[in-house]
């Protein structure tokens, strides 16, 4: 997110100067991932590095829509929705396009192996991305951040484009959030022996703290793109799919510590 924010940041003062609305970017940087899913699949490393190109420039983009919509006040439920069922579609396509790299002998069981592998690795970074938002939202609500109003909409039948992606929204990705925030709930009180409604400010943000906070933002999409990329450029794509088994070990000792760090700040063994 730091390396790529300034480059967003230029991006969205460029735009704002023009009629382009924040969706046109989720559209344009939603092509070029699926563009770099269909260049992974295929055999020649020389694709592979355009993919690895390609989704960086994915990366600034993704970083720029909610900046575009916050600084020209088009910040939508649309917009909110469509960029994450986007986001998910595109590494679905990614995992598929992996799959075929992890094949030993190019067929049989060892299809079978590297598509369970590609499968599973899809779900180890949809619980790190959930993560890194769980994580973020915990932050901003121990300091009494990011809350806003929600706007009232008048009365009427929805597009069936909002109903859409919400309904996508709500059915695939709500129910991992609201799992997180329970599983966060239960790990807090585990540490102190106090629920997180009833905690005071001075808990929640010993709980939600800067080390936590950065350790889990830090697998956000940002990070798993650059992670593919390199792995592409070196020529070994399927070794993503390793380094996202191991970010499952990475999140358990990170929640682990987070419980022996808040016991220990708060003078419990």
């Amino acid at each position: 997110m730091v390396a790529v924010q300034p480059a967003a940041n230029a991006i969205v003062r460029l735009l704002a100067r023009t009629s382009l609305e924040p969706w046109h970017v989720v559209a344009c940087h939603t092509v070029l991932g699926f563009l770099a899913a269909g260049l992974v699949a295929t055999r020649q490393p020389g694709n592979w590095l355009a993919a690895a190109a390609l989704l960086q420039v994915k990366t600034v983009l993704d970083n720029a829509d909610g900046g575009l919509a916050r600084a020209t006040g088009r910040v939508t439920e649309f917009g909110r929705y469509l960029d994450t069922v986007c986001d998910l579609a595109v590494n679905v396509a990614l995992f598929a396009a992996l799959a075929s790299h992890g094949a030993a002998g190019g067929g049989g069981l060892g299809a079978a192996a590297a598509a369970l592998g590609s499968a599973t690795a899809l779900v180890i970074v949809t619980l790190a991305l959930s993560a890194d938002f769980g994580a973020q939202k915990r932050y901003e609500e121990a300091r009494g951040l990011g809350a806003r109003p929600t706007p009232v909409a008048p009365a009427r039948r929805d597009p069936w484009y909002l109903a859409f992606v919400r309904g996508v929204y709500r059915t695939v990705l709500a129910p991992q959030d609201r799992a997180y925030q329970a599983m966060d709930g239960a790990l807090f009180r585990l540490a102190g022996g106090t629920a997180w409604d009833a905690a005071t400010a001075g808990q929640r943000q010993r709980w939600a703290d800067l080390f936590s906070t950065g350790a889990l933002v830090n697998l956000g999409l940002s990070t798993q793109y650059l992670a593919l990329g390199v792995a592409l450029a070196l020529g070994m794509p399927y070794a993503y799919v390793v380094i996202c088994w191991c970010q499952l070990p990475y999140l358990l000792a990170v929640q682990a510590l987070r419980v022996a760090r808040y016991r220990a700040a708060e003078g419990r063994r």
